[in-house]
């Protein structure tokens, strides 16, 4: 009897034809959890034996590729009805003293290795051996399956609230548990209702209208190709480094007060100080702006809240790296993403579908011409700032302390950051190929300086 399959959407394909040697596409979870006081010795021994007796895998975790043919040429998922826990659950201890540095060095690693196309594509790592008791759990899944936001949303609807609830289940096992909602709806459904969602989406080009194409081809706050060449924007190779750093988030917060912006617009302005700084200092800063390309949500646009695969759209803003003084940078970006949200929000739900596709267009016909890092590029860096859980999560009674995610990087967009906001911090994550960008590293001190000069600036 022949598996079951389903059409891949075509902004999920794209991260497949994306995929190459030096630029594997998947996201990379990294979350880092405090033992419970009654924990005994071999408490992760057991959590990963455990773990190994669920063969059964949910959904996303049970699509892997269904090779194309002569007959259908379209890449699809194949649903799989069990899973190898051993293949999909790797095992680590890291050597005394196990710091930040050990943990760094091995997830960028992790990060840097491609997953296997022969199973589903997502990979789990449990770290033991951190300082003070910790253990860290990494998660890979590609980008084809969930897009990061997406990715949050799985990992916090795995997570407890209840620090003494016990034998939960590994997270490819993990009921979801869906809020109640009007517009819900399944992301895998009958086949008339699929035919019909597939018709939906063609369907979005004929909306289409000069304010949606003009938009698309010129960006909805900054013009793609504007962006200056940077020592960022190279051809890349396989080696990753995650560069981390935390702050409060409520610091954040009341310096947005401050200059009337919100929480984004910090996140861009303290980025852009910490590009500006390390172009200075590289002697390589351009007289014109770096353009950031920003990620945005588009899962409740169109009913669309709680499914797997991507809904994502993408605006470009400027990031006011030309301009010295902090303050006055933070104002620029303030004004340049209220245009992008402008622009985005007259588009109804259809057109924001055809924006996107058209937006995407440029950046996969570069990558599949393999002309990325050799032509002027079409944004500087991509820069996402992901708001996640409010509250405290546990997994089996250990107390979650940091989640971070390091994202894809490819030939010409050598750097690429997330934010992502728990509890009372906000972690700042860069995904850099450091064997292409000098002094890589030091975009993390930046970050802080950066972060310190606006504090002082709207003082």
């Amino acid at each position: 009897m022949a598996a079951a399959t389903e059409m891949i959407a075509p902004l999920d394909a794209g991260w497949l034809w994306l995929q190459s040697e030096v630029a594997p596409m998947h996201g990379t979870f990294l979350t880092v959890f405090k033992r419970p006081p009654d924990a005994k010795n071999d408490y992760i021994e057991e959590l990963a034996a455990r773990w190994r007796t669920y063969p059964e895998a949910l959904h996303p975790f049970d699509r892997k590729l269904h090779r194309p043919s002569a007959i259908n040429p379209i890449p699809r998922w194949e649903k799989v009805d069990r899973i190898d826990p051993i293949l999909h659950l790797r095992s680590t201890t890291l050597k005394s003293p196990g710091g930040e540095a050990q943990l760094t060095r091995l997830v960028s690693a992790l990060h840097g290795e491609a997953l296997d196309p022969a199973q589903p594509l997502w990979q789990i790592d449990l770290i033991d051996g951190l300082e003070g008791g910790r253990f860290a759990l990494v998660g890979r899944m590609h980008h084809a399956l969930v897009d990061g936001i997406g990715a949050l949303q799985i990992v916090a609807r795995w997570l407890s609230e209840q620090s003494d609830r016990r034998d939960q289940p590994p997270i490819w096992a993990a009921p979801r548990r869906v809020r109640p909602s009007a517009n819900r709806h399944p992301s895998f459904t009958s086949l008339p209702q699929r035919i019909e969602a597939r018709a939906r989406s063609l369907g979005a080009l004929a909306p289409l209208s000069a304010r949606v194409a003009r938009n698309a081809i010129g960006g909805v706050s900054s013009r793609g190709w504007s962006a200056p060449p940077t020592p960022l924007n190279t051809r890349i190779t396989a080696r990753r480094l995650l560069i981390r750093r935390t702050y409060k988030l409520a610091h954040l917060r009341e310096l947005g007060a401050r200059a009337d912006a919100t929480i984004n617009d910090v996140v861009l302005c303290v980025c852009a100080g910490a590009l500006r700084s390390y172009l200075l200092a590289a002697d390589r800063l351009p007289q014109r702006s770096l353009t950031a390309n920003i990620p945005v949500s588009i899962r409740t646009r169109n009913g669309a809240g709680n499914g797997a695969g991507n809904r994502i759209s993408w605006a470009m803003v400027g990031l006011g790296t030309e301009i010295a003084a902090p303050a006055e940078r933070l104002v620029s970006i303030r004004d340049a993403t209220a245009e992008a949200k402008q622009r985005l929000g007259e588009m109804p739900g259809r057109s924001i579908d055809a924006y996107t596709l058209l937006a995407v267009t440029p950046i996969l016909a570069e990558q599949l011409s393999r002309v990325g890092g050799r032509v002027r590029p079409i944004f500087n860096v991509p820069i996402s700032n992901v708001p996640g859980p409010r509250r405290t999560l546990y997994l089996d009674g250990a107390e979650l302390e940091e989640i971070q995610a390091l994202t894809v990087i490819y030939d010409g967009y050598a750097a690429n950051l997330v934010t992502l906001s728990y509890c009372d911090k906000i972690e700042f994550a860069f995904t850099v190929c450091d064997e292409v960008v000098a002094a890589a590293s030091s975009l993390g001190p930046a970050c802080d300086e950066a972060l310190l000069a606006l504090d002082q600036a709207l003082s």
